[in-house]
């Protein structure tokens, strides 16, 4: 009998081409759902309208932005704009069809992604529709943190790696590449070479031949020191990661809460994944333990990284629940019936997948009327403040924004310098207890405001510091708005 990677080799490889048709359904809703979901919901600006900016100004200059643009705080300091490459698709996105684009974009990135992912649990030997199951389970999982930002460009490419590494043909050589990709697109790339060395350490295990892999594994690492900014990529990645403003301002940057939505499925869906353990321990080896221990870690450190685990669990799981290989008189190994005619079924496929996905965009169509901005993004992009604000205050004016309207506020009025904004990392702890102070009217609020010189001030709804600025003289309300209010000096 063979070793589990063998069978999964012996049954990734033997698929009909009849069987393929008939998978199609399967296929299809592993990777058209997410991205239906992907364009049904609203994108957060705070991670995503600073980083169509910041992709405009490098498609513009043609060099990439290594200095804060958009701060008076910061502003002329050094960034290491590791994302740099998701802002330039990002932006470039938008330059052909505005947010429309973006959303696409996004939507793409996600159904790829999974897409990939229903791939590596064929791979690993499940039926179709376990395969499918499995990737959509991942999805739920990790769909907290699947927001429109540069991780979602990430996905794809984690989800390609782990296919390739599986396969381990020719093909693999492209992990290298995706890894040059990654290291310019997201932090999260640091799990490129984690996933090399996994696939090595297996090749080892198994005393199968490891001179590829071991290729692979230096090339994937040497890969990702080449950025703009070298190998510095991983220091920063090491920063962001250990930040302790982050960790203890960012809400996704917390441990899950299991009374949470969120952070319930997580902790559900790893008691699920030890119980099936504990159920096919005859088929569970010990690279799979660890593999699976990395992951669940990541996430029950971090919200955000919940989304690893949704991706790493389902493949390996797959190979647990791996099909038997099918005898001749038997149903195909794809699961689909040998009497299924293939167009009918392809064309039936085809045609659902772009009804599911026409509605899902149209859900999102038109303008907001709260926020003054299109539909597709959230409440954080209040377009009627930015209208309100630069009518109020000459261009190049100071501005006290709350901050999760800072990012729109750097895309939708650029020429106005904010206090701070979603790079938690690029300031001071100085510049964060100015900032918590007023913008909670605290006692020192008209000290800050002052000092920073500011000359407008933008805040959400029924904000505290709103109830002062009315009762101060040196303030006049330009708008209370229900998607928040601004105030300018008199």
């Amino acid at each position: 009998m063979g070793t589990p990677q063998e069978v999964v080799f012996r049954v990734g490889r033997n698929r009909s081409r009849e069987g393929r048709w008939t998978e199609a359904p399967w296929a299809a809703a592993a990777g058209v759902l997410p991205a239906a979901a992907a364009l049904v919901s609203r994108m957060r600006a705070i991670d995503l309208a600073y980083h169509v900016r910041a992709g405009e100004l490098t498609l513009r200059s043609g060099d990439v932005v290594r200095t804060d643009p958009f701060t008076f705080t910061v502003g002329g300091e050094p960034w290491l704009n590791q994302q740099w490459g998701a802002q330039v698709m990002f932006a470039s996105a938008h330059r052909a069809w505005g947010w429309n684009a973006v959303a696409l974009t996004y939507a793409s990135a996600i159904g790829a992604g999974f897409s990939f992912l229903y791939r590596s649990c064929r791979w690993a030997g499940s039926d179709p529709r376990t395969a499918a199951i499995l990737t959509v389970l991942g999805f739920v999982v990790g769909a907290s943190s699947l927001g429109a930002r540069p991780q979602a460009l990430a996905v794809p490419l984690f989800t390609a790696t782990w296919l390739l590494l599986a396969r381990r043909d020719r093909w693999t050589w492209l992990v290298p590449v995706l890894a040059v990709v990654w290291a310019n697109v997201h932090g999260s790339f640091v799990l490129a070479p984690v996933l090399a060395a996994f696939a090595l350490a297996d090749d080892l295990l198994v005393r199968r031949p490891a001179g590829r892999g071991a290729g692979v594994f230096v090339a994937t690492i040497v890969a990702t020191f080449l950025t703009p900014f070298g190998p510095s990529v991983w220091s920063y990645a090491l920063d962001v990661a250990t930040d302790d403003t982050i960790r203890r301002t960012v809400v996704e940057w917390q441990p899950p809460s299991p009374l949470s939505g969120a952070g319930a499925l997580f902790w559900l869906s790893g008691v699920g994944v030890a119980a099936l353990a504990l159920s096919r321990r005859s088929a569970v080896r010990a690279i799979d333990v660890v593999r699976l221990l990395l992951f669940f870690v990541l996430g029950a450190a971090a919200l955000r990284s919940t989304v690893w685990w949704g991706l790493a669990a389902p493949p390996i799981l797959a190979a647990w629940l791996a099909a038997p290989k099918p005898s001749a008189a038997g149903p195909s190994a794809d699961g689909g019936s040998a009497s299924a005619d293939p167009r009918r079924v392809r064309a039936l496929t085809a045609a659902a997948c772009v009804l599911v996905l026409i509605a899902a965009f149209l859900v999102r169509s038109g303008t907001d009327p709260e926020t003054g901005a299109p539909r597709r993004l959230g409440a954080d992009a209040p377009e009627v403040l930015v209208d309100a604000t630069r009518r109020a205050v000459p261009a190049g004016s100071r501005l006290l924004v709350f901050q999760p309207f800072a990012s729109w506020f750097e895309y939708s009025l650029p020429d106005d310098p904010v206090m701070v904004d979603s790079r938690i990392e690029l300031f001071p702890d100085e510049v964060w207890r100015d900032y918590d102070t007023a913008i909670v009217a605290g006692d020192r609020w008209r000290d800050v405001v002052e000092g920073w010189r500011v000359t407008a001030i933008v805040l959400p709804p029924r904000a505290v510091l709103a109830d002062e600025l009315r009762d101060d003289p040196e303030w006049r309300p330009v708008t209370d708005a229900a998607a928040g209010s601004v105030f300018a000096r008199r």
